[in-house]
């Protein structure tokens, strides 16, 4: 089935982003939530990961304004269950409409701190956050806004490249291990001490050159004075968060400036990991059941189309790429999203609460979780010139190119297989070798975001609140 082919091919992407043996644990509370669609990006929507949003001129700022928004909003969408909406609708509720109701709403511990930590921890937090000041492009009045600091920039930068390097070593691995390929197996045969060392050499970078020592320390300590002083901690994050509001002079909606880190892979190939799948490895990977990927997930498992409108629901295809012969590939790569308005631990540090019936929960915790903020992207996964070959390619490729020419779209799963992007000019552009039975999908996409699950929040577990 069309269904098992695609399950078991995001199964292994799952495998390869979250690491599952000795060289890199990752906590169980990240999971994998789809982007339904794809969305499609040139790597000129992504500058403003690599200049930040000042351009050389009104009309450079201004797109650069844009294009940082539109990222925004989708990277600060609440998943449901395993799926993320691929869209740019200013509509529906994201990150910083709770965050800013928790902030506005809730009751804190009373104060139990003196005037010198109060003072430290001040200081501290100026080695975190900055704040810059940025030209209106209409009124060329200025504003400060809040952005991560040089130091943690370069923190996210290195712990990318660890994440990374920590990837390849598990595709290599899983690849070898599920014997995906023979080259596979001799590969990791080969050159498994080699991958490890790139994972050691990628983590002693971090420690050496991303100052991941001194950022934790910095954390840690504020996290144990702070939570002698919610008051502060919660009128600094409220100015944190007021300062990080901009508006895009296209739309004149409001966001919350969120970039990625590292954005070298935005106009290389520096960063990708080259990823393929096969239909022999179809029943490997089908054998063990995935959060991401198991049960009713909302994402649609198996060839889909629109006609134009991609709020409208995806109609599904009656064709299977599930053949003897099928091969994809594509390069895969991960970003840190960084928000310098967001304190993710407020949420969960268990010191605070609000009215449950006026405000409800933000996540009750459970395995199947429920509220308002289940949980919240921390990881972006993008994926680049897919190439898929299956006999049965010949057959639908017929009914893509009809679609594609009423301005319709088509996907497989989370893949953007070809058309335009939902209210945005951004396109997939597609291409099939006839002799090699090879379609070309160029360029690049978002496909998923790695995901932190929040436990029941709130859960306070003190009495005097104020």
């Amino acid at each position: 089935m069309n269904e098992n082919l695609l399950k078991a091919l995001l199964n292994k992407v799952e495998k390869i982003l979250n690491g599952n043996d000795e060289v890199a644990q990752v906590s169980s509370d990240n999971y994998i939530a789809w982007c339904s669609p794809g969305i499609p990006f040139q790597p000129e929507d992504l500058q403003f990961a690599v200049k930040g949003i000042n351009g050389k001129d009104a009309e450079e700022t201004a797109l650069l304004v844009r294009n940082a928004a539109e990222f925004s909003r989708v990277a600060n969408s609440i998943p449901s269950s395993n799926v993320i909406g691929g869209t740019f609708e200013q509509n529906g509720t994201v990150l910083w409409d709770i965050y800013s109701q928790v902030l506005k709403f809730s009751k804190v511990r009373k104060d139990d701190i003196t005037p010198e930590e109060e003072e430290k921890i001040k200081k501290l937090r100026t080695k975190l956050v900055v704040k810059k000041k940025v030209k209106d492009i209409i009124t060329d009045e200025e504003k400060e806004v809040t952005e991560d600091s040089p130091v943690v920039k370069l923190y996210n930068e290195k712990m990318a490249a660890y994440i990374n390097a920590v990837s390849i070593y598990n595709n290599k691995r899983l690849s070898a291990l599920n014997s995906d390929s023979k080259l596979a197996v001799q590969d990791f045969a080969l050159n498994a001490d080699m991958y490890r060392m790139q994972v050691k050499a990628a983590m002693n970078d971090w420690v050496n050159n991303g100052y991941k020592e001194d950022i934790e320390k910095i954390g840690a300590y504020i996290k144990q004075v702070s939570q002698r002083s919610m008051m502060m901690l919660k009128s600094d994050l409220q100015d944190r968060l007021e300062q990080g509001k901009m508006t895009d002079s296209i739309t004149g909606s409001t966001f919350y400036l969120s970039s990625f880190y590292p954005g070298n892979f935005i106009n290389s190939d520096k960063g990708w990991t080259e990823f393929s799948f096969t239909s022999k490895s179809k029943n490997t990977y089908n054998k063990d059941a995935h959060y991401s990927t198991s049960g009713n997930t909302g994402l649609n498992f198996g060839l889909w189309r629109t006609n134009g409108d991609m709020s409208q629901t995806k109609d599904t295809l009656d064709k299977s790429l599930d053949t003897d012969d099928f091969e994809i590939k594509f390069k895969i790569t991960q970003a840190t999203i960084g928000r310098g308005w967001f304190e993710a631990s407020f949420l969960t540090n268990g010191l605070w609460d609000w009215d449950k019936e006026a405000y409800g929960m933000l996540s009750d915790g459970e395995p199947e979780p429920k509220g308002k903020l289940i949980a919240y992207p921390t990881t972006a996964v993008f994926i680049k010139d897919i190439e898929i070959k299956s006999s049965a390619i010949k057959d639908i490729y017929s009914e893509i190119n009809s679609t594609l020419k009423v301005g319709g779209s088509i996907g497989w799963g989370p893949f953007k297989i070809g058309g335009s992007h939902s209210q945005n000019s951004k396109e997939v552009k597609t291409r099939y070798d006839e002799d090699s039975a090879i379609l070309h999908v160029e360029g690049m996409q978002l496909i998923a975001f790695k995901c932190f699950a929040l436990p029941k929040t709130p859960d306070c577990k003190v009495k005097d609140l104020e």
